[in-house]
């Protein structure tokens, strides 16, 4: 499809699938800071890292964007085969933009300090970070899921299927 006929159907599906990651990594990461944030106490907010807070939500919906843009290949395929493929996808592309995120929020301290294998730990852990916010509240799987969905649905409609 030439980039006319997709700016006419309202851009391309790597773009969307790349702005639906980003929102899924951004929100799930927020919610999982929730879960540590709910039961603080004045002075605790007083001493809550608050730029260093906004650096992983941004890294993490850029980690999102990055691996819905690399995967986004597997959404929008039609029939049942297209279905499975877009369910690995979305753990795929989950599971990556909490990686990449991770990558991106330490990116700063690697820079500055230089890397260390020790910096391997915080990275890996990214790729938990939606399974770890699913799992303190469960209606967020429900969410995961239907934003998948949603995904492929509009990542179809984009390729024209």
């Amino acid at each position: 499809m030439s980039e006319m006929e997709e700016a006419k159907q309202g851009g391309s599906p790597r773009a969307l699938v790349a702005g639906l990651m980003a929102l899924l990594g951004g929100v799930f990461f927020a919610v999982l800071l929730g879960d540590d944030v709910e039961n603080f106490t004045g002075s605790e907010w007083a001493d809550l890292p608050t730029a260093l807070i906004v650096r992983y939500l941004v890294a993490m919906a850029l980690g999102g964007a990055l691996a819905g843009w690399l995967l986004a290949g597997m959404f929008g395929r039609g029939g049942i085969g297209g279905w499975a493929f877009a369910a690995i996808g979305g753990v795929l592309a989950t599971c990556c933009a909490g990686l990449f995120g991770s990558a991106v929020g330490l990116l700063p301290d690697l820079l500055a300090n230089g890397w260390q294998m020790a910096d391997l730990i915080p990275i890996l852990f990214g790729l938990l970070v939606v399974p770890l916010a699913m799992a303190a509240r469960p209606f967020l799987a429900l969410g995961w899921v239907v934003l998948i969905v949603v995904t492929h649905l509009l990542a179809k409609r984009r390729r024209g299927g």
